[in-house]
Parts: structure tokens; C-alpha cells; sequence
């Protein structure tokens, strides 16, 4: 049995706490929280299950051998390395960190203690963009060209950090996961609309290894709630949509041939194909529950996280070069400068 010890009872808390009561092999201990009417909120929903004011009480819990960390981005560092420091594995929403150089801090922490550190980029759980990775792995896309993700809605505005942070680190870290490599350079421009700190639109392109290009329009500000990813493969192309879950994946037999067609000059001409379009069956189960199942297997096997602290952390490196980036006019910004700069 891994008891847990849940800190911050906001938009993500409550769900946290309902998966890992499912689980035969884990029980939420106590959740903390600042908001008393939070934590009333805790013994409506999950009667018997202890409650306190102040994070500390988590951590001094002597049935709490695991903690799962859902607060404002802000206070991630100083609560993941307080919960490392006392001894326990550590699940945290993401991003992991705000810097670069906080996230691996946290990472060098978490070895030099035998903890488990995991960061939750819920969106590499889903049985959608896992059967994308299995077309790019077993070559049925071809080499990737390129990828475009659209992630909209209107709200709910973050005040602690602006979209990219918000909503951008899930396509980055879908791009991640699906290329296997990180981006070598990034770009991006955005807007302050809605608060005059943050920004609520964003637009930024990530230049990965073998001339891949991938690109990412996110908002707060926007009618239409989409979260839409298209994968542009030499061979064929694919389709995700996490708001048609009948029907998520969609593989196109798209391409391009080129045929020798002589006139004249003895050029050769491309030609388009255009075939059939597949629509697979995807039966997967919710995201956030194979997420936490996974954590709880990490921390019973001691195994490495997908989502670890280097893969949070190199999300965090591409979100603060791209932040480099939006300060500067939308200019290139190398990746990897973003950490120099960042230590």
C-alpha cells in the first residue's frame, strides 16, 4: 500500500485524489491546502481523509511515503525539493519548474537521494498520441516533415504564468515524446490581450534534428475549444483531435510521388497521391488514470518515469528559450543557450 499525501486541492487536486482511490495498491492519506473552504471541500468528497492547512503537515506524515504536488507553478521548486529532502517520491504538475536551472536542481536532488521524481505531461498517457508515436516508430509515416498542434479555448486564464507555460508545454512535450530528440532552436511571438503580464496568445516554431519543424498556436483567448496535432510524414500523414473521442486518429495515405515526366527540358514532375483514409480503433482508458498508475508503478518497481525530471526539465529548457525569444521580437533562440543563461 503507497500512501499519499496530496499538496494543493485547486482545479487538478480532486481528480488526483479520486484516481488513486481506485487503486487497490494506494490511498490518499491527508491533502493540504491554504483554502479552508478547499479543504471542507476534501471531507465532502472523500469523508475520513485528513486535512491541514500547511504543506508541512504532508511531509512530516509518517504514512506518506509518496507526494503528488498540484499548486500555482511558482511555489513547484521550493515544495518538490522540501518533499525530496524529507525522503519522499514526488509526482508535480507541470512544468516541473519556471527556470531551467530550478528543474535540474530538482533532478540532481531527487538522484542524489534514490527518489522518484515525475512530472505530469498527462497528454504522452493518451491512447491517441501513443498510437501517433507507433506510426512514426514502426515507419508507417515515413520521415516527419513537419508538425502543427492547435490547443484553444476560451479560459480559463492562468495568473501565474502566460499560455506557452500554460498550454504550450503539453504540445511540447508531445513533440518531444513523438520525435524522440529536442528542439534546437525555438521562436515565438504572443500577445498581452487579457492581462498586461501574460501573455493569452501564442505562437512559436521548434527546429528539431533532421530539418523537422514543429509549430504551436495556443490561447485563452479563443471561441473554439480545440486541441488538434497533425503529423506530415514522407510516406503518409496523421491526424489527432482529443475532442472526437470516437474517432481521435486519423491516418491519411497522402504523399507525394515523383514520376520522371519528360518534356523539353527533362524535368521531372511530382505527383500527388491521394488514398484512403484509415481510422483505427483506439480504446484507451482515461489519461490521468494511466498516468498515476504508472507513477504508483515507478515508485513500487523503482523505475524510471517517462515523464522524468530530465524530460520535465527539457521541456522547461524549450519553454524558457521561447520566453527568451518573446522578449527579443520573436528571434531565434538556440535551446541551448537558454540554459547557459539560465545557470
Amino acid at each position: 500500500m503507497v500512501g499519499l499525501g496530496m499538496i494543493g486541492y485547486g482545479h487538478w487536486g480532486p481528480n488526483h485524489v479520486r484516481v488513486f482511490n481506485q487503486f487497490p495498491e494506494s490511498r490518499v492519506v491527508i491533502v493540504a491546502d491554504g483554502d479552508a473552504s478547499r479543504l471542507d471541500a476534501v471531507q465532502q468528497q472523500f469523508p475520513g481523509t485528513e486535512t491541514a492547512r500547511r504543506h508541512e503537515a504532508v511531509l512530516q506524515h509518517p504514512d506518506v511515503t509518496a507526494v503528488v504536488i498540484a499548486t500555482p507553478v511558482a511555489t513547484h521548486h521550493n515544495l518538490v525539493k522540501e518533499a525530496l529532502l524529507a525522503g519522499k517520491d514526488v509526482l508535480v504538475e507541470k512544468p516541473i519548474t519556471y527556470t531551467a536551472a530550478e528543474a535540474y536542481e530538482l533532478v540532481e536532488l531527487a538522484e542524489r537521494h534514490g527518489r522518484i521524481l515525475m512530472c505530469g505531461h498527462i497528454f504522452l498517457f493518451n491512447a491517441g498520441i501513443r498510437k501517433l508515436r507507433q506510426y512514426i516508430e514502426d515507419g508507417t509515416l515515413g520521415r516527419i516533415y513537419y508538425m502543427a498542434s492547435t490547443r484553444t479555448n476560451f479560459g480559463p486564464l492562468r495568473r501565474d504564468v502566460n499560455a506557452l507555460y500554460d498550454l504550450g508545454s503539453h504540445d511540447i512535450s508531445i513533440f518531444h515524446y513523438l520525435l524522440g530528440a529536442r528542439p534546437r532552436e525555438v521562436s515565438a511571438s504572443g500577445e498581452c490581450y487579457l492581462q498586461h503580464d501574460h501573455e493569452d496568445v501564442a505562437f512559436a516554431c521548434l527546429e528539431y534534428p533532421n530539418r523537422t519543424l514543429c509549430h504551436l498556436h495556443v490561447s485563452w483567448l479563443n471561441p473554439r475549444k480545440e486541441r488538434t496535432l497533425v503529423v506530415i510524414g514522407d510516406r503518409k500523414m496523421a491526424a489527432w483531435d482529443d475532442t472526437s473521442p470516437i474517432e481521435p486518429v486519423r491516418l491519411y495515405d497522402k504523399g507525394l510521388m515523383q514520376e520522371p515526366y519528360y518534356d523539353s527540358f527533362g524535368q521531372f514532375q511530382l505527383v500527388l497521391r491521394d488514398a484512403d483514409v484509415l481510422i483505427p480503433k483506439i480504446k484507451g482508458e482515461e489519461p490521468l488514470k494511466a498516468q498515476n498508475r504508472h507513477f504508483l508503478e515507478c515508485v513500487c518497481g523503482r523505475q524510471k518515469p517517462l515523464t522524468d525530471g530530465v524530460f520535465a526539465a527539457e521541456v522547461v529548457l524549450a519553454l524558457e528559450a521561447m520566453q527568451h525569444s518573446l522578449r527579443r521580437g520573436g528571434g531565434r533562440q538556440p535551446v541551448a543557450d537558454a540554459w547557459r543563461s539560465g545557470k
